[in-house]
């Protein structure tokens, strides 16, 4: 097989580009499933992390990749990024779970932090080399790395269904291929990145050979098994399936019950059909309609919401679950006959879908909507959900489901009895939205073992229906929370009639304000002012995991920053201190760092509006990623015939224009999405393409223009910059996050526009140009 040196570096770089983005996801998968939701968050981190370390190693170490050895070079560190990948995922499934954060965890998930970052540490001076020895190229070469990143993408979809540690070893496979393209392309001795020398064939057959020959002995005969998973006993376990989504074990049944857990801790129930579970408030729904319904269960789940409906009489119960497992592999698969195949009952619709983009295209009018604990008590009681957004429970979301019932329909919301306050407040905006005069009115709330149903009607509740409602949850020794007539305290009182819940208790120790779908933290409660004050206290502090995570990721990155910027200073002084341009290369590492920040801001927005505009999240997100990289793939090939006298100017002109548009987006974006979201799904897609390729094409001319003009004045600086560029991403996703959470995704596209317009501002000269700079700057 002849390669060309070209066609060579090409194709390893879009295989080690994609490999990075299948193992970046995959890591995120198992640290969910093996170490909880909030550290889920770390393993975003990792491949940003990984790259920058990467790039700045090359930097400090130039002789790691020489230009006669670049292809070879880069075949061997491909090779080691894939065996490295195997050991992550090794070590990854022999670390203890974590159910508390002290010293001693975080040293021991610092360690697997490290560990799990080499791969990408190799992917890091991989595509550092590539672009510092073939810069020429950047345009194409960019091009090509964010092609494979996007099928990356796409891709690791259909690895994750092969199980996440498998999909830790179809990682492998792929390095093992981009080595091999390497060294293929090291044959040719002469070529456009000069004389090569040819790379050790026999090392890179053993790292294709090694990694098949793990894949396929773990097909014959699994050897990455799960030691063990937090709260959940793996003696017990005799189902166990992966996909893109989560975990899913079934512990065996006992009683007439088994236990279903998603990435061991959202627990549900699977029932036998002569099993009778206690009655539980959130079925209010059906002392006002009795089997009058269509009823629409949002997260079937084990079944136990559907067989509450069916036991109240319900004929056409319509159910949305959005784990395809839960629906296929247990409800109609291992556990069909156990269940008395409830969910092929002739009266239940199951649907494998997201239950707001259900609703919304949705042409039945529901009488009841129920939605019971669409989470995990485990992860909430430990403010481990902070960091997930839910769309679910937002002003917007409520609207979608009020608008969705009959004239007298209800709406049912159970969730924990701290979370009751906030849930109220939502409720109560929700129905001001829809036009309700006195929200209070239509709300009715009783709760049990530590949660809250809260029935909200469409049309205001009669004096008849209150007493049913009131009289159901006496009988049965449900305690009242709130009613039109008895809201329970002034609170209550206060969040279902003021239009400003943060009216309602000024100085809350919680945020009581209603999540919006561009906040959609309902389970994040820590208001701005009281943000120092919580991480001061150790008993706040171990209830807010994902909080300590997040920020303990932030102050770790900045100081990795720091030391990213400041440490090759004092190695290699000479490149920039002592350098006659040093204004200038300092500007081009300012720029870079620009360049990451801002793109983690603006990307982070948009698939947020996108992911929500479009429904199911996991298939939405490859969509809104895959349609973002490749229109900045684009704009990255437009800029090749910009030469180095206009790569100053181009750049700063697109980086304005750039910052012009997010303005418009911060302020317009989440308006034109909201009113086209009844569009057919064609059109709906149509436009998010229409509305993403104008920003990936400013966004991806940047990084190239920068490059040609870096490569023009200092190109021994161009790993370093690309370092810079990895870790100021890894720095801004914890602070995107946090601004995210505190004001709302809107805010991260004006923060996006900000750091391109300051990015414009240092833009270096291209050499023995410096006296065109912008004065002052």
């Amino acid at each position: 097989m002849r390669v060309t040196q070209r066609q060579g570096l090409y194709a390893g770089v879009a295989i080690i580009s994609a490999a990075g983005i299948v193992l970046q996801i995959a890591l995120t998968r198992l640290y969910s499933a093996l170490l909880g939701h909030h550290l889920a968050f770390l393993a975003i981190s990792l491949s940003l992390f990984g790259i920058g370390l990467g790039g700045v190693l090359l930097y400090v170490a130039p002789a790691l990749v020489r230009p006669t050895h670049l292809l070879a070079r880069l075949g061997l560190f491909s090779g080691l990024a894939g065996l490295a990948s195997v050991v992550a995922v090794v070590t990854l499934l022999h670390t203890r779970p974590i159910e508390t954060i002290d010293l001693a965890v975080l040293g021991r998930l610092a360690g697997t932090y490290l560990v799990t970052s080499i791969p990408f540490v190799f992917i890091g001076i991989v595509v550092a080399a590539a672009l510092r020895h073939a810069a020429a190229d950047v345009s194409r070469l960019y091009l090509v790395d964010l092609l494979g990143a996007a099928v990356g993408g796409a891709g690791s979809i259909l690895a994750l269904r092969a199980g996440g540690p498998r999909a830790c070893l179809v990682v492998g496979l792929l390095c093992a291929l981009a080595a091999l393209f390497f060294a293929l392309g090291a044959r040719q001795a002469e070529g456009p990145y000069g004389p090569q020398r040819p790379a050790p064939m026999s090392v890179i057959a053993t790292f294709v050979l090694s990694t098949c020959v793990l894949f396929a002995a773990d097909l014959r005969v699994p050897w990455l098994v799960l030691g063990e998973l937090r709260w959940v006993d793996m003696k017990q376990v005799e189902f166990q399936q992966w996909n893109e989504m989560a975990l899913i074990t079934v512990d065996k049944p006992q009683d007439g019950m088994a236990w279903m857990r998603m990435d061991a801790s959202a627990a549900t129930a699977i029932l036998a059909p002569d099993k009778t579970p206690p009655l539980h408030p959130d079925e209010m729904a059906y002392v006002l309609h009795r089997d009058q319904g269509p009823v629409l269960v949002i997260g079937a789940g084990g079944g136990r919401d559907v067989r509450a409906a069916l036991k109240a009489g319900q004929k056409d119960v319509f159910a949305a679950e959005i784990n395809p497992t839960i629906v296929n592999g247990v409800m109609r698969g291992k556990y069909r006959d156990f269940s008395g195949g409830l969910f092929e009952k002739p009266e239940v619709h199951v649907s494998v879908a997201d239950g707001r983009s259900f609703v919304r295209r949705s042409p039945v009018q529901f009488r009841n909507i129920v939605i019971s604990l669409v989470d995990t008590w485990a992860a909430a009681s430990v403010g481990a959900l902070a960091l997930s957004e839910n769309s679910l429970y937002t002003v917007e979301a409520f609207r979608d489901f009020i608008e969705r019932l009959t004239p007298e329909g209800t709406l049912l919301v159970n969730r924990w009895d701290n979370e009751f306050p906030r849930l109220l407040a939502l409720g109560a905006a929700a129905l001001r939205e829809t036009g309700a005069a006195e929200p209070k009115d239509h709300l009715f709330a009783c709760g049990k073992e530590r949660s809250t149903s809260l029935l909200v009607k469409r049309t205001p509740l009669t004096p008849e229906e209150i007493a049913s409602l009131r009289a159901h949850c006496q009988t049965n020794h449900f305690y009242e929370v709130f009613a039109p007539d008895a809201p329970g305290n002034d609170l209550r009182r206060r969040l279902a009639a003021l239009p400003d819940a943060r009216q309602a208790w000024p100085d809350a120790p919680t945020d009581l304000t209603p999540p919006t779908d561009d906040r959609p933290f309902f389970f994040y409660t820590v208001p701005a002012r009281r943000l120092v004050s919580v991480l001061g206290s150790p008993s706040e502090r171990q209830l807010q995991h994902g909080l300590l995570t997040l920020v303990g990721l932030l102050v770790t990155s900045a100081v990795s920053a720091a030391l990213f910027l400041l440490g090759p200073l004092l190695v290699r002084r000479v490149s920039i201190l002592r350098a006659p341009d040093r204004g200038q290369r300092l500007r081009a590492l300012l720029f870079f760092l620009g360049l990451g920040a801002g793109f983690v801001y603006v990307e982070v927005a948009l698939v947020q509006y996108f992911v929500m505009y479009l429904g199911h999240p996991i298939y939405a997100l490859s969509t809104v990623l895959v349609a973002l990289l490749l229109s900045t793939g684009l704009g990255s090939l437009l800029t090749a015939r910009i030469g180095v006298e206009r790569a100053q100017r181009a750049a700063r002109a697109r980086a304005i224009l750039l910052a012009a548009l997010l303005v418009i987006y911060a302020l317009l974006l989440g308006r034109v999405l909201g009113l086209a979201v009844s569009l057919p799904f064609g059109l709906r897609l149509a436009l998010t393409l229409a509305l993403l390729a104008p920003l990936g094409l400013l966004l991806g001319s940047q990084t190239p223009l920068g490059v040609r003009l870096l490569d023009a004045r200092a190109a021994e600086l161009l790993p370093w910059c690309w370092g810079l560029n990895g870790v100021a991403s890894v720095v801004a996703t914890a602070l995107g996050t946090l601004v995210a959470m505190h004001a709302g995704f809107r805010w991260l596209l004006v923060a996006g526009a900000a750091t391109y317009l300051v990015a414009a501002l240092v833009v270096p000269a291209r050499a023995g140009e410096e006296k065109s700079s912008q004065p002052g700057v």
